[in-house]
């Protein structure tokens, strides 16, 4: 749970240091673009914990079908969000981009000790 709440100051406080000193005009493009990867990353941390206690010979298999489940629900994300909300695009993309590839860095490190625990 710690480590849950850990993620979500980050990636809240991160946003609203860069939308708040940085790029003060953007700040609904950079909250919207943190959401999604943030929300899904803290689920994907449940879901792996929760399988990895119970089950761990399926975390693979879980893990591969969460990822293909996740680029889905991105892609709708995506579409939902260009297609309804007007704002700069460009602001939005590189937020939703930047925090993609940080909660997924924070997911990796996160699976990578669960596993060295174990051994």
């Amino acid at each position: 749970m710690k480590y849950t709440i850990s993620i979500i100051l980050l990636g809240v406080g991160i946003a609203s240091l860069i939308s708040g000193i940085f790029f003060p005009s953007f700040t609904d493009e950079i909250f919207l673009g943190m959401v999604a990867p943030l929300v899904i990353s803290v689920f994907s941390i449940q879901l792996v914990k929760r399988i990895h206690a119970n089950t761990p010979e399926k975390l693979t298999g879980t893990l591969t079908k969460s990822f293909l489940f996740k680029m889905v629900l991105f892609a709708l994300y995506f579409i939902i969000i260009l297609s309804f909300y007007a704002f700069e695009p460009a602001p939005f993309v590189i937020s939703f981009t930047s925090f993609f590839i940080l909660f997924y860095i924070i997911e990796a490190i996160f699976l990578q000790k669960l596993i060295q625990t174990e051994k």
